[in-house]
């Protein structure tokens, strides 16, 4: 397992995992986006105007983050 390999999006397996990544790109969340964020694709300023809350419950319905 290489370094360059860590930082793979788990869900996605095609770019970088970061926040921005999961929240307003990754083609594995596309669905649920658009379901709670209401769009498939978000933009940083669109992004910045979505409440933390809404964003938490985006994770949590992800089920990203949860402990084996």
């Amino acid at each position: 397992m290489s370094l360059g390999n860590e930082a793979v999006c788990p869900l996605c397996q095609d770019e970088e995992e970061t926040s921005i990544h999961f929240i307003a790109q990754c083609s594995a969340t596309v669905l649920l986006r658009r379901s709670i964020l209401r769009d498939y694709t978000l933009s940083l300023d669109t992004l910045n105007g979505i409440h933390w809350t809404v964003l938490l419950r985006f994770a949590k319905a992800s089920r990203r983050f949860l402990q084996p």
